[in-house]
């Protein structure tokens, strides 16, 4: 605590010397002089104050018009997030080798700081973290548990670190979803949208809004979506280069009396790849990547409903409920490799060997179907808020929130004792363990390349029942709760002058795991297992805020929220602190200075989850091994300082450019202990399990606040309209250009600017990021009622380098499309006809030396797509 108050203080400090420093510069103009103090007017509380004030921000927030998006073929908001060139890695796209239990899920990343440092609004309210974590540990909302995107107007994205306004997470930034407000009437938009190239992965979406007025004060907005996506697969494009595992079928025999692995003799004749290795040792590797999902299949469902209102007493009251259910499955290769290197016993028929053996391989693999793994996400919320007024000039608000998020999750695993059984003889459901191996009820598993010869009847087949015994289901159970209680007042202070809010909040946040019995007994032989758990932390947070305006031109803000979590965590304090000139008409600067936090999640405190890595052992032998991290209770927050220096400059509506300079220092990071590390420190140390062939099987890790990022960089935006051909012209630009990104990785610092940054704790980032359209709209084409416009929309993510070695090319690629608008008067509707692009030239992404052969965190995979949509608003 004494550190944070430390902290603050010396921030306070600066930013009060700046403020004075500007004051003096300014100090002449007659904008200052007392008896010229305008009253602040009060429109409405934007996003990044808890003030009721105009929509101009001493902090950097850029809009996103719902409707604008929509113009440019943007239908889901992980597009929005792909067009955001502050996003660095957001896990948006199904990679089965780093996103395990994410799929059908979407989040956003600003600054590259990570998913967890980005706070996700509803209406300025706390949204429910999803039940499933991404690999490294950290929780996130899922954007597509949120709502359908016609119900929302706008979006909002605050640029700063916002802690000292909204608590826990907001270090790398805000996004705020707005939902509509006096909207009447109803809106109807369906999309069919296709790829062109192989295979069929298409979307089909329907979206639909209803508003109408209630009573004499009330407004009702019923909104839902429905998204039918079908799959991508590796095998389906052109660009995927071999992926390959040392664990194949054909597969690979350690002997022990030659000291040596050897693959089967049958490894190329069916499709495997002979690898020699030291000591005259073979393996026979198998190519997985055809198998890879890129885009899942996935059937996603939204709901949701708001009531505004007012009471016979004059208070004002609202209630909002929301559902979304995403059902998706994707492939994986036919099984998955088994790693705990079970024993093939010399009394085995097809054992060549005349000795126990080693198995390294799987069941399944050359010649068989992908496997396909089962993923559901259940979002639910109630939200509700009573408002009222103190007086003409303040008033108080009380609202609550509950929001809960289901994950069941169905992975095809092998049963390692069933396995062992079955390479034994004893295997099939009717074998008893007192039978001999290999008769009556009981089977053998044949792994040796002669069972692909074998015919039904004879003993080196394996009969389909033999598989059903091997092969069974990880299921997890994952529940994610919210609840958040809130009361506050704002207004002005009875000299009219100052502007204040300030307010307390109580939020819950709870996540537990069940599992299945074979899961809870680490009883698999890829996925081994996890233990059930539950975790929960209650906060306590109070807050405040104080707008000051000094005359027409100049203005202070200062905010300061203090967060109690108790146990381990503790508490802290961050302030924040902001100034706004106005040196005449269409110049805006703006200046903040802040620190922000984000408390380890219920997961990272009492979690446990178990996953994967490659690791480099003693003798040089690479293996693929569990990674299991257990939470700790006793973490601290991340901390962040955070500076933001911008200009706004307008000419009314014609053109407007915004740019800023931003710096973040993010310090405790909380990351995963490095297994790697573990293992070149003490190849035997207790935290290494071993399997009985002397392989890695789990290297056990703890949550650890151990980094630091350091972040700069320049964001410029700039719109112009121009009046062109009969009609008007719309341009605008978004760019991203980073200036540094240092990575402090167990005391190494690294320069991980523009880099993939798969062995540290960093995002992939790139030097320049940038976003540009440009629209012309021309009406009375046909008839005064008819609107004929077209836009492109150009993304581009520079190039940057694999920290393995060698160079990722960037990757631009050009949206396009038309849209005609007329009028029905007989049904009292305007109907919309598009059709159009994405990625008009097929551009593909970049290659990386990954399996999968691209970065799904920085580039889309499903090339060029055609989609046509039909709206209609009443």
């Amino acid at each position: 605590m004494s550190s944070a108050l430390s902290a603050a203080s010396a921030i306070l400090r600066r930013a009060l010397y700046a403020s004075y420093v500007t004051v003096l510069a300014f100090n002449g103009s007659a904008a200052f002089a007392q008896d010229e103090i305008e009253e602040v007017i009060v429109v409405a509380e934007v996003t990044g104050s808890h003030i009721a004030r105009e929509t101009v921000l001493s902090s950097p927030l850029k809009q996103y018009e719902v409707a604008d998006l929509r113009e440019i073929g943007v239908n889901d908001f992980r597009d929005l997030v792909e067009i955001l060139p502050i996003n660095a890695g957001a896990e948006n796209n199904s990679d089965n080798l780093t996103q395990n239990h994410t799929g059908g899920t979407a989040n956003v990343n600003l600054r590259g700081l990570g998913v967890a440092s980005t706070l996700v609004l509803l209406n300025e309210r706390r949204q429910v973290f999803s039940a499933v974590q991404t690999d490294d540990g950290s929780s996130f909302v899922d954007l597509a548990g949120l709502v359908p995107m016609l119900a929302v107007d706008h979006v909002d994205i605050l640029k700063d670190g916002a802690a000292a306004i909204y608590g826990s997470d907001a270090v790398a930034g805000v996004v705020n979803f707005q939902t509509r407000r006096g909207f009447n009437g109803f809106e109807m938009e369906t999309e069919y949208r296709h790829r062109t190239n192989d295979g069929h992965q298409r979307d089909f979406t329907i979206d639909a809004v209803y508003g109408r007025s209630v009573g004499s004060d009330g407004q009702l907005l019923l909104a839902a979506s429905w998204l039918s996506r079908t799959s991508l697969v590796l095998s389906e494009v052109d660009w995927l280069e071999p992926s390959t595992s040392g664990f194949g079928n054909p597969g690979s025999f350690n002997v022990p009396s030659m000291g040596r692995t050897l693959a089967d003799p049958g490894c190329s004749r069916y499709g495997g790849l002979v690898q020699e290795l030291p000591n005259d040792s073979t393996i026979c590797r198998y190519d997985y990547g055809p198998h890879i999902t890129a885009i899942p299949n996935e059937n996603r469902m939204q709901v949701f409903g708001r009531l505004d209102g007012k009471f016979d007493n004059g208070f004002s009251h609202w209630f909002e409920f929301g559902f979304a259910y995403n059902d998706t499955d994707r492939a994986t290769s036919p099984s998955f490799p088994v790693l705990s290197t079970p024993t093939i016993p010399s009394y085995h028929p097809a054992n060549p060997y005349g000795e126990d053996v080693f198995f390294q391989g799987r069941p399944y693999g050359n010649g068989y179907p992908s496997e396909i793994n089962y993923y559901q996400h259940q979002t639910t919320r109630i939200a509700a808020g009573v408002q009222g007024e103190f007086s003409t000039t303040s008033g108080w608000d009380v609202a609550f929130v509950h929001g809960r998020n289901d994950a069941e999750i169905k992975l095809r695993d092998v049963n390692a004792n069933q396995f062992q059984a079955a390479l034994s003889g004893l295997g099939g459901p009717a074998c008893r363990t007192t039978q001999t191996p290999g008769e009556g009820n009981c089977l053998f598993f044949n792994p040796f390349s002669s069972h692909f010869g074998a015919q039904p009847g004879d003993t080196l087949h394996n009969a389909a029942e033999i598989y059903d015994f091997i092969i069974g289901d990880w299921i997890a159970e994952g529940t994610s709760t919210l609840t958040t209680i809130e009361a506050s007042a704002s207004g002005r202070l009875p000299n009219r002058l100052i502007n204040y809010a300030v307010g307390v909040q109580y939020r819950s946040q709870a996540l537990d795991y069940s599992y299945d019995d074979v899961t809870r007994q680490d009883g698999w032989s890829f996925l081994i297992g996890n233990p059930e758990y539950e975790a929960e932390d209650d906060v306590f947070a109070g807050y405040g805020e104080l707008l000051v305006p000094v005359g027409s031109r100049l203005e202070f803000t200062a905010a300061l929220r203090y967060e109690n979590y108790g146990g381990g965590v503790g508490d802290t304090l961050d302030p924040k602190l902001a100034v706004l000139i106005e040196p005449r008409a269409g110049v805006i600067l703006r200046g903040s200075v802040s620190t922000s936090f984000r408390a380890p999640s219920p997961f990272q405190t009492n979690g446990v989850q178990t996953n994967f890595t490659n690791i480099i052992d003693y003798d040089g032998s690479r293996t693929f091994a569990g990674r299991r991290t257990v939470g700790s209770p006793e973490l601290r927050p991340e901390t962040s300082t955070a500076i933001n220096v911008g200009i706004t400059l307008t000419d009314e509506e014609k053109w407007e450019i915004d740019a800023d300079y931003w710096s973040f220092s993010f310090e405790d990071v909380l990351r995963k202990e490095n297994a790697q590390e573990i293992v070149n420190a003490n190849p035997f140390d207790r935290r290494i399990i071993r399997t009985a062939a002397g392989t890695i099987a789990i290297v056990n890790v703890a949550a650890i606040n151990a980094d630091s990022i350091d972040t700069n960089g320049i964001d410029i935006s700039a719109r112009r309209s121009i009046p062109l051909a009969n009609g008007s012209l719309v341009g605008w630009g978004d760019v991203t250009w980073n200036l540094s990104y240092d990575v402090s990785n167990a005391g190494v610092s690294i320069d991980a600017l523009g880099k993939l940054n798969r062995a540290n704790v960093g995002s992939p980032n790139q030097k320049l990021k940038g976003t540009a359209g440009v629209s012309w709209t021309r009406s009375g084409i046909a008839s005064q009622e008819d609107t004929l416009a077209t836009s492109v929309l150009v993304r581009h993510v520079g190039g940057y380098e694999d920290d393995a070695g060698g160079a990722i090319g960037n990757f631009t690629t050009i949206d396009m499309n038309l849209r005609w608008i007329w009028r029905n008067e007989s049904w009292n509707m305007t109907n919309t006809i598009m059709v159009g692009l994405v990625n008009a030239f097929d551009v593909d992404p970049p290659r990386v030396n990954v399996a999968g052969t691209y970065d799904p965190r920085s580039a889309d995979p499903r090339g060029r797509r055609v989609y046509v949509s039909f709206g209609m608003k009443h």
